[in-house]
């Protein structure tokens, strides 16, 4: 596997997924000569007796305290164990590793004022599979410095961290074992490392990816669940010829990866919302969806650090409030609702006799099965815990630092939202592939393209719901049969016109 070469500048989102699953990184020299005009730039603010927060005074609401250039070592140790904060359980591998991806990728911006050892320590942890241990709470999310601390002391050889074999050790004992010496910090390394969203950031973008790429197949469980409910598909034209671009890329993909269909409606006219919807739902979603990402796109390769070092002037700056990136996400966790609401709907019509024409919660024997009539009720929790975690976080603010800092955007909350709302979507989505799976039967539909596929893959491992087995039990069957699935483009589900993940991902 080849290297990912950070630069400073653009760094996708592919390739930060890569990072955090273990891919090392490369400094590309044109990094490496930005890290050292920035370090020549603060070491020359500093020789003009410019004032430099966090360098020659202390932070927060002790910034009128000045640090002397003999103290900085000390005031560097200070710092790093004042802000090494963090309470909970230990952030994802995954997650720190992306985050330290992103911090080093900003480093290279040439804009913090770091010392090339900082950037080339950074890497040393990426690359060795030395990952410190970040508690999960501690940040508001304006700069977070309480989780960032731990980052910094590792590089000092203080605190713990998981080794290559994920095991959770000493810090010391892990760089002796890998021949690397703890980081000795330049004048603004331990503010760089300190002054950043990186946590946050990550925290939101792994989670944005794996939504990405599970959306397709949660479009293919609508499917299914269109074809034991014999739905119209009326609707997916009209969104295709008139509806806005992400709905007429939905509409697009759910024609083309339905084939001919292979159900017949069974209502007069039109369907239930949930539905007949989906293009607009669905939409709001993709757009969503691709809003977060233009956001992260913008914070992977920027500066956010307090302050920043520009044409030789060190500035203050309040880059370090990421409110663009928490809004957009916000708004993705409020989509992400919306989309949920409709799986609940879906599985609760399918369920109903007089909305879907089969009999009552789905069973095979009325009157002997109870078969989904309990199942809704864990539909029903897991939709609504879910929903919860919509509260607008970044409006909860408690001024901080004796009042001087009265700003926060909450962007670790908002990626700890997001992480609990897809975790609890998985079984949300296997109760709708197992209660459309159910319908298909009692109806005798026989879909074609992704939602049969679907259907076939889960007749190998997964039962029917008809008081046999546990509920949770075939939950779980159903969750790692869609967990294995071989999402599009898959050869069975290209149309000949265009592969149908080229007009979802335009």
């Amino acid at each position: 596997m080849n290297d990912i070469t950070l630069t400073g500048r653009t760094l996708p989102l592919a390739d930060l997924v890569r990072i955090a699953d273990g891919r090392q990184v490369r400094l590309s020299d044109a990094g490496l000569e930005q890290v050292r005009a920035g370090q020549t730039a603060l070491g020359d603010a500093l020789a003009r007796g410019d004032g430099v927060y966090g360098t020659t005074s202390m932070v927060g609401a002790f910034k009128d305290a000045v640090v002397t250039p003999e103290d900085r070592p000390h005031h560097t140790l200070r710092l790093m164990r004042s802000h090494q904060l963090g309470m909970g359980a230990p952030l994802p591998v995954r997650t720190v590793r992306a985050a330290m991806a992103i911090r080093l990728n900003g480093i290279l911006s040439g804009h913090t004022g770091a010392s090339p050892d900082l950037a080339r320590a950074l890497a040393r942890l990426l690359n060795t599979g030395i990952t410190p241990v970040v508690p999960e709470y501690g940040s508001i999310g304006c700069a977070d410095v309480g989780l960032m601390g731990h980052v910094g002391a590792v590089l000092m050889g203080e605190g713990e961290a998981f080794g290559p074999d994920g095991t959770q050790r000493a810090t010391a004992a892990l760089l002796e074992e890998s021949g690397i010496a703890p980081l000795v910090p330049g004048p603004k390394d331990m503010m760089t490392v300190l002054s950043s969203n990186a946590l946050g950031v990550a925290g939101v973008a792994l989670i944005v990816a794996e939504v990405r790429a599970r959306l397709p197949l949660w479009l293919g469980v609508y499917t299914v669940s269109c074809a034991g409910f014999g739905a119209f598909r009326i609707p997916w034209e009209a969104a295709r010829r008139t509806g806005m671009p992400t709905e007429q890329r939905i509409a697009r993909f759910l024609e083309r990866v339905s084939g001919d269909g292979g159900w017949t409606p069974r209502r007069n006219l039109q369907d239930p919302l949930s539905f007949r919807c989906m293009p607009q739902i669905g939409g709001a979603f993709l757009s969503a969806l691709e809003r977060v990402e233009t956001s992260l796109a913008y914070s992977f390769s920027h500066c956010d650090d307090n302050p920043i070092l520009l044409d030789g002037r060190a500035l203050t700056s309040g880059a370090s409030l990421p409110l663009s990136l928490a809004l957009d996400a916000q708004a993705f966790v409020l989509a992400l609702c919306h989309y949920v609401r409709g799986v609940l709907g879906r599985i609760l019509a399918l369920c109903r006799n007089d909305l879907s024409g089969l009999s009552r919660n789905l069973t095979f024997e009325p009157g002997r099965q109870v078969a989904f009539g309990a199942a809704t009720k864990l539909a029903a929790d897991l939709a609504t815990s879910i929903l919860r975690e919509s509260t607008p976080a970044s409006l909860y603010q408690v001024p901080v630092a004796n009042g001087f800092e009265d700003e926060a955007s909450y962007l670790p909350s908002i990626a700890r939202a997001l992480r609990l709302q897809c975790t609890l979507l998985e079984p949300l989505v296997a109760l709708e592939a197992m209660a459309g799976r159910q319908a298909a039967r009692l109806s005798g539909a026989m879909p074609e393209g992704l939602p049969g596929a679907i259907i076939s893959a889960l007749a190998q491992d997964v039962p029917w719901l008809d008081d046999s087995h546990a509920v949770g039990d075939v939950v779980q069957a159903t969750e790692a049969v869609l967990a294995a699935f071989p999402l599009p483009p898959a050869p069975e589900f290209n149309s000949s016109q265009s592969d149908p993940m080229e007009c979802l991902y335009a």
